[in-house]
């Protein structure tokens, strides 16, 4: 496996795992604000789905640097 294909991959195993840690703790901080009505549970919700979003972002940049940096090469 080439390098770009090792980073690539290490790059999705942690988009995934910040995905799936955001997803639960979001979950967790929407159903005690809604069902407790704990207040400061919604803007942590709210950053939680932004993290997780911030981190699908990262990877498809990276993705794409990869894609740019490989076809540069193959020219």
């Amino acid at each position: 496996m080439s390098t770009d294909a090792v980073l690539q991959k290490k790059r999705l195993t942690t988009m995934l795992a910040i995905d799936a840690v955001c997803f639960v703790l979001a979950g967790a901080a929407i159903v005690g604000h809604v069902s407790f009505g704990i207040g400061w549970l919604l803007p942590a919700f709210l950053l939680l789905v932004a993290a997780g979003l911030a981190a699908q972002i990262w990877f498809v940049l990276g993705w794409m640097r990869a894609v740019k940096t490989e076809e540069g090469t193959a020219s």
